[in-house]
């Protein structure tokens, strides 16, 4: 990494308030102003709940935890109200070669066991319950 800090708001598209990472207007339970994202100097990632009615939750230990900021993976699944993505698939959002390094032996497309890609809903998909 070059040192660099980036911080990028990730919100809905909406007319405004702009975002660096819009997700789609029709994901109501984001709001247009939803979360953080910062790219830290050593490539660890930062993120910031922004918005009191929606929430933010991350995945671990196998169920959805609340926060309101924290370091996360670039795989580790999030929930912006009830839109699940990663940071990687927001920050591949951007373009530009801002996309989050690939860690040793992974797939591009995965995330936490059980998850999957979902390309036609651009998420990630939790597994089903038996």
């Amino acid at each position: 990494m070059d040192g660099t800090i980036r911080t990028y708001l990730v919100g809905r598209q909406n007319k405004s308030v702009p975002c660096d990472i819009a997700l789609p207007a029709t994901e109501t339970s984001v709001s247009r102003k939803h979360l953080e994202l910062t790219v830290t100097g050593d490539g660890r990632y930062y993120i910031v709940h922004v918005h009191s009615r929606n929430t933010t939750k991350v995945w671990r230990d196998g169920a959805w935890i609340p926060v309101s900021q924290d370091f996360v993976d670039a795989d580790t699944p999030l929930r912006l109200g009830r839109h699940e993505t990663t940071v990687r698939h927001l920050l591949a959002m951007l373009g530009g070669g801002h996309a989050a390094p690939q860690a040793h032996g992974a797939d591009p497309q995965s995330a936490a066991p059980g998850y999957q890609w979902d390309p036609e809903a651009g998420t990630i998909r939790r597994p089903r319950r038996s």
